[in-house]
């Protein structure tokens, strides 16, 4: 945990995240890394607030600030799984689009759409392949709107359901297992923008625990 802590912290301070240095750069990590990992905005600013006051507000603040701090690099890769899931944005189900490299585990790119053909099967992998040094080999499941998108792409691709593709779907287990955390209040009240933006920086904090 300490360990953990000083990382972020460091690549809080190298990364600039904050502009203004009311709170100290130990006390942003620790509220950032007690909100990942299930403690709620408000039981997390109740902890941190023993070192210094820190409103539940401002937890929440932080964390969407979060996805500024890890950014994936270009890179070749050889497998890439893509796969979507279904969540619920203010009592509507939406689309939430996930790319995985099978070999490093790092997710390449997330995406909510409202709705799910082609064209989003289309725009979501484009820009993952924009983090890729070359064209690599893309694995989906049986969804009808993956192959018009993957052939107008040029990509080399299969359908697979199990086995090679077990990082994307164990990656939707571990974000669900941390929205169910919320008690079906997630996200209240947000903006597909504001869904993007935490789902963003839980990506970012993932790679940073990762690291």
């Amino acid at each position: 945990m300490d360990g953990m802590l000083s990382h972020i912290q460091e690549v809080l301070e190298a990364k600039n995240v904050f502009e203004r240095n009311r709170k100290s750069m130990k006390t942003r990590a620790l509220g950032l890394v007690l909100y990942h990992l299930g403690v709620s905005c408000r039981n997390t600013s109740e902890v941190v607030s023993s070192f210094e006051p820190v409103s539940h507000e401002a937890v929440r603040d932080w964390y969407h600030r979060a996805a500024q701090i890890f950014q994936i690099q270009k890179a070749a890769r050889r497998i890439i799984a893509v796969d979507e899931t279904k969540i619920k944005i203010k009592g509507r189900w939406h689309i939430l689009w996930a790319a995985v490299d099978i070999e490093t585990w790092d997710v390449l790119g997330v995406w909510i759409t409202q709705g799910r053909s082609s064209f989003e099967a289309y725009g979501f992998i484009r820009s993952v392949l924009k983090k890729c040094e070359n064209k690599p080999k893309i694995l989906v499941d049986g969804g009808p709107w993956y192959k018009p998108a993957l052939e107008r792409l040029g990509v080399d691709w299969e359908h697979i359901t199990f086995g090679l593709r077990n990082p994307v779907e164990q990656w939707f287990g571990i974000l669900k297992h941390r929205i169910n955390l919320f008690y079906n209040r997630w996200p209240h009240n947000a903006s597909i923008k504001n869904a993007q933006s935490w789902i963003d920086a839980f990506v970012s904090m993932n790679h940073l625990r990762r690291c």
